[in-house]
């Protein structure tokens, strides 16, 4: 019997490894969280490593809590401003990186960031 009970618990032991792998194999584990122009705080709780993501209602003020770097935008499409069309209207800055555990605040005149995307993910 407790042969049987030590196998059932290993064997259950390694499914819930594998399910916890696979289900964070294509997230970013954590928080982001931003404030919008209106002052209103947004969290994102383990956003995926795949693709653009929007921020709905524009982003101000924004902190990465999470396992991931992230990259910033100005546009809604993920996509580097030209230069000289920047956030800040300033030559370069085409978009703007953030590690992990950062933290990143509005500069006036920015425009405010519109999506991100998580730096390695797959898109």
């Amino acid at each position: 019997m407790i042969c049987r009970s030590r196998a059932g618990r290993r064997a259950a032991a390694v499914v819930l490894l594998l399910a916890v792998a696979g289900c964070t194999g294509h997230s970013a584990v954590g928080t982001i969280e931003y404030t919008t122009p209106e002052k209103r705080v947004v969290q994102i709780q383990s956003p995926s490593r795949d693709g653009c993501h929007p921020l709905p209602g524009g982003a101000h003020h924004v902190t990465n809590h999470t396992d991931d770097d992230i990259r910033l935008y100005a546009n809604a499409d993920c996509v580097l401003t030209t230069a000289g069309n920047d956030q800040s209207g300033r030559t370069g800055g085409e978009a703007f990186y953030l590690g992990t555990q950062m933290s990143v605040e509005y500069t006036p005149g920015q425009s405010p960031w519109l999506s991100y995307s998580v730096v390695g993910g797959g898109g």
